[in-house]
């Protein structure tokens, strides 16, 4: 579906919960899913270096994140400047956590603002001049706690060593803050929303009981959102996982968007009913059942759900919840692209 407004002009549009002549949408790719979408599509339709985020092009939004560097590798496994050792399998795991006790003692954060941490931010700015640009702070903070302390350790440390939790993020915030203003300094004036990476869910509730979410993470959240507010842009939050105790917590705080409301795991329109005038929300289409098990007509039907309820009056900007992954039929990513663009779930 055609439309002479630039993506940009249509997020806004969406954001003042107006409802575009066109929902807009964002299409990412794995890199094993790109070269056979690109037979089909041509190459020039997918933007993205090796070990960057791939789009497809027509795309609304482009997201760029700010990530820790790794300073070690060995086989299988590789340590960041945290000081966390990992073990790379189809995902990475925490074979060793930077801090073996419940304290900070002789302990450094490390600056993620400098320039080799930037590296690339031009070109990626200028090459999506025209579309709404997120800068993401890549499992900078509550993320990043339990892979400081290791999952196990970081639960119990919220009962046991309450104190300690609060001084860990604390440093957490002071070095998200250190990037938020770097970001701001050198940037500000072409991104539009600045984001962090969090996963505060499982596939069924939350990874902490809300109460405490409320207790430790929500504070430090306000401040992040209140400094980039002060920068005069957007928040946008990716949590995977059931999220839905906490949403109405981060509208509060200033939360602008949501993504990627996982289908699975929340029940996307009743968010869409409740929040809907608060908060963008981005995602919502099937990447564990749909589209890889599904047939593409089943594609199809999901996607006219979302632009019926989910895209009625703005605030929604349609996504897949994950890229499009190994795994899933090249009809299916087809059906889902070509719906994307079309506008139809026919």
């Amino acid at each position: 579906m055609a439309t002479s407004a630039t993506p940009r002009a249509i997020i806004a549009q969406t954001l003042r919960h107006e409802q575009p002549a066109v929902c807009p949408y964002y299409v990412w790719v794995s890199e094993e899913m790109r070269a056979p979408l690109a037979e089909y599509y041509g190459a020039e339709q997918f933007i993205g270096h090796a070990n960057e985020i791939t789009i497809f092009a027509g795309s609304y939004t482009a997201l760029r994140e700010v990530v820790a560097r790794t300073v070690w590798t060995s086989g299988d496994r590789f340590a960041d400047e945290y000081g966390i050792r990992y073990r790379q399998g189809n995902i990475k795991h925490v074979e060793r956590p930077a801090l073996i006790e419940p304290s900070l003692k002789n302990y450094t954060f490390p600056d993620l603002s400098t320039d080799e941490h930037f590296n690339g931010f031009e070109e990626w700015i200028e090459t999506h001049a025209e579309r709404f640009r997120i800068a993401q702070l890549g499992q900078m903070f509550f993320e990043r706690a339990w892979y400081m302390r290791g999952m196990e350790d970081f639960l119990m440390d919220l009962h046991v060593n309450p104190a300690f939790v609060e001084e860990l993020l604390e440093g957490l915030e002071a070095v998200c803050m250190a990037v938020i203003e770097r970001l701001l300094a050198d940037y500000g004036d072409r991104i539009d929303a600045i984001g962090l990476s969090e996963d505060y869910g499982t596939q069924r509730s939350l990874l902490i009981s809300p109460g405490h979410w409320r207790r430790f993470v929500k504070p430090h959240l306000a401040r992040i959102c209140d400094r980039i507010h002060r920068g005069g842009k957007l928040v946008y939050i990716h949590s995977c996982g059931h999220v839905a105790p906490i949403v109405a917590d981060m509208i509060e705080v200033g939360v602008d968007f949501l993504q990627p409301i996982q289908p699975e795991a929340n029940d996307i329109f009743e968010l869409k009913r409740h929040f809907g005038k608060d908060l963008c929300l981005i995602g919502g289409i099937s990447t564990q059942q749909t589209l890889p098990y599904g047939s593409p007509e089943d594609v199809c039907r999901e996607v006219r759900a979302c632009l019926d309820r989910m895209a009625a009056g703005g605030g929604y900007i349609m996504a897949p919840a994950k890229a499009i992954m190994q795994g899933v039929p090249i009809k299916n990513a087809i059906a889902l692209i070509d719906a994307f663009v079309n506008q139809s779930g026919d």
